[in-house]
């Protein structure tokens, strides 16, 4: 069976071995098979194929129909793609829950001894992380600026559907606004638009402050500058209350 080099990448960082590829491979495009069949269609030496073909099991790729001799059978890809991200969703979350508990008390009692109202973040993936954080942290009050409100961004429109679970008062300034997203915006939330806007900022509570610069696009470089000092967040709110003055009501 002849695949691409991007889909043996991909199966290599779901965690499978050469020998686990080239096994489940050959029962995707062979169908049911014993294990000697796999062995010879996929070229695992047999010595090796049984360890194999029990650890395509462990990680739930295949199944096995007992029987003499067994009988292997390949999971859909589909169906295996999502046991994963299931099973990958829930040990982030344990292991995230775990991590959090035990250092970050110790992280804001570092801050505490050596406190600091300013921080600068690297790489969108870690702007995008602090922003899902703020929002889930909302009490009473955000202000989000974005250049659009969409979910086209696969990155992005993670943080626009944690905002539109925001149960906080939720304040959108944008330049448009996808069609299909406007059912979804709650009736509390107030979205304007103007013409442009230009990068994307975030206050929270009137404290926390997040805002967003893009680099050279090219190279893919973005910086974020995060504050928790009041002054920092004054200064952002007035200047987004400026641009919404200047804004039309969806």
């Amino acid at each position: 069976m002849s695949v691409s080099d991007a889909t043996l990448k991909a199966l290599k960082q779901l965690g499978l071995t050469e020998y686990e590829t080239q096994a489940y491979l050959a029962l995707v495009d062979g169908g049911q098979m014993a294990a000697s069949d796999v062995s010879a269609k996929s070229k695992v030496p047999f010595s090796r194929i049984y360890d194999v073909l029990g650890r395509l099991e462990e990680k739930q790729f295949i199944q096995v129909q007992k029987g003499r001799p067994s009988m292997y059978i390949a999971k859909s890809p589909a169906e295996v793609m999502r046991i994963l991200r299931l099973d990958w969703e829930e040990r982030l979350k344990e292991s995230s829950a775990t991590v959090v508990e035990e250092l970050q008390p110790l992280f804001e009692k570092e801050t505490k001894q050596t406190p600091r109202d300013v921080w600068i973040i690297h790489g969108r993936a870690s702007i995008l992380a602090k922003a899902i954080e703020l929002l889930d942290s909302a009490r009473e009050t955000v202000l989000l600026s974005l250049p659009s409100f969409d979910l086209s961004d696969e990155d992005v429109d993670t943080v626009v559907e944690r905002v539109l679970d925001v149960k906080a008062n939720v304040s959108i300034l944008t330049s448009s606004v996808n069609e299909a997203l406007k059912a979804l915006i709650p009736d509390k939330f107030e979205v304007r638009t103007r013409e442009r806007v230009f990068g994307a900022g975030l206050v929270v509570d009137n404290k926390f402050t997040l805002i967003m610069l893009a680099g050279d696009e090219e190279r893919e470089e973005f910086l974020g500058i995060y504050s928790s000092h009041n002054v920092f967040a004054a200064m952002a709110t007035s200047y987004f209350e400026s641009l919404w003055k200047d804004s039309s009501t969806i």
